[in-house]
């Protein structure tokens, strides 16, 4: 069984405006997370950390190849030790986002920096989702259905654990600049169009950025969980992937 999610460049568009709002509207809530109860919550987190852990290793990690055979082909070679050049990107999305997570126990007494630090991280991979779905050639997000369910669901572990660490700094500000970070990534992307050889280390740092957030939050003991709810939308999802036209 295939399943097909093929559509035209105006109804990618379309669709992305779409998805560019809806992120934006988790932000926008970034509270309703927390009016749940346990139970919920758990059932939440776990469906997320499903839904990730399937995205990472059934589609994210089996198209970096392909995109390092395009960059390699072009000039980008010339630079030294890059002959890998999205494996190191992907590489520095995983240590940036663990660098602002682990700097948090060495910025105790400076938490306006280590808000500030966090927050930038995110702006800035709000800005590259939002340039990556406007482009209808960028595999990484196709489908876009699919893509902005997992997403989705990676953006509510998210601005939870956001909401918990920073408070109303996030609730009053943060929020509304990653919102802000969104919406300029695709209004860039309407615009200007960019080679392949930037799209793919662009989508090889926001792979590194989601492998670590999962295993660090939608993942962590920290956080609620419920076997049973990761394990069957753990399934669902590789099935789902496994069956893709694209493939």
């Amino acid at each position: 069984m295939i399943i097909s999610f093929a559509y035209s460049l105006a109804e990618h568009l379309f669709y992305s405006f779409f998805v560019v709002l809806f992120f934006a509207s988790i932000h926008w809530n970034a509270d309703i997370i927390h009016k749940f109860d346990q139970k919920f919550k758990s059932i939440l987190f776990s469906v997320g950390g499903g839904f990730s852990i399937a995205y990472v290793f059934l589609d994210l990690l089996p198209k970096l190849p392909a995109k390092n055979v395009k960059v390699t082909e072009t000039t980008w070679t010339l630079i030294p030790y890059l002959e890998r050049h999205v494996y190191i990107m992907a590489l520095i999305g995983f240590v940036t986002f663990f660098a602002i997570d682990r700097s948090k126990a060495l910025l105790l007494n400076r938490k306006n920096i280590y808000y500030t630090m966090n927050l930038l991280t995110y702006a800035l991979f709000n800005f590259l989702i939002g340039y990556a779905v406007v482009d209808v050639e960028n595999d990484e997000v196709q489908p876009l259905l699919l893509f902005t369910f997992a997403i989705g669901l990676h953006y509510l572990a998210n601005d939870y654990m956001l909401t918990e660490e920073h408070g109303e700094e996030y609730r009053k500000v943060g929020k509304w600049i990653l919102i802000a970070s969104l919406v300029f990534g695709w209004s860039l992307g309407l615009f200007f169009q960019i080679s392949e050889t930037p799209v793919a280390l662009i989508s090889a740092y926001i792979g590194g950025g989601v492998i670590m957030n999962v295993t660090r939050h939608e993942l962590s003991s920290d956080n609620p969980h419920n076997l049973t709810a990761f394990l069957v939308a753990t399934f669902i999802y590789a099935f789902i992937l496994l069956n893709l036209g694209v493939y």
